[in-house]
């Protein structure tokens, strides 16, 4: 119940600084006093279904969204959660540090490839754009049309529905930050 106190006063907060009102605009439009609103924002009231739905209907949105916790906006990634994938004998890695979503249109990869290591993407479909990164060692790419070789801190922006070529050349790992955008 506390939690849901918690979400109700965090939301109601957030719709009324969103829409620019004050606590007396949502009570004429809700039919709830700007007392029992002001307590609700504060965590402090346990309302009831039938208050709940008269802010619901006042403010035009569903009544679920008033019990919704708020989306946070920090998240830390601990590398130990990151999923990855292997490939070359576990050689080649592939973390997905961040998966991809519609709405963001990236998603970010860390590669590792041990040394002497290698790794052919296919194409992608039309549209996709890869930016990569080499935050530590060197790494040679070998496109369609050019072979790039790029040292830390280098950064290459191609269209990744060409088939790509990842080598390691080097005698230490190879990490790679990389960015997929699909447009």
């Amino acid at each position: 119940m506390e939690q849901m106190r918690r979400n109700l006063g965090v939301q109601l907060k957030k719709i009324r600084h969103q829409r620019g009102m004050s606590l007396d605009d949502i009570a004429k439009l809700t039919d709830v006093s700007k007392a029992q609103l002001a307590q609700m924002e504060k965590g402090e009231s346990n309302p009831t279904v039938s208050t709940m739905w008269k802010i619901a209907d006042g403010l035009k949105i569903s009544f679920s969204t008033l019990l919704q916790p708020p989306k946070s906006t920090v998240k830390k990634i601990s590398s130990s959660e990151i999923p990855f994938l292997t490939e070359d004998e576990g050689r080649y890695r592939v973390f997905s540090i961040i998966p991809y979503s519609p709405d963001r249109g990236w998603e970010l990869y860390r590669i590792e490839l041990d040394p002497h290591c290698s790794y052919e993407s296919a194409a992608h479909m039309d549209g996709v754009e890869e930016s990569l990164t080499v935050v530590n060692g060197q790494l040679k790419i070998i496109l369609e049309a050019e072979d790039v070789n790029l040292e830390s801190g280098d950064t290459l922006v191609f269209s990744g529905s060409q088939t790509h070529r990842y080598i390691n050349a080097g005698e230490t790992m190879s990490v790679t930050h990389l960015i997929i955008t699909y447009q």
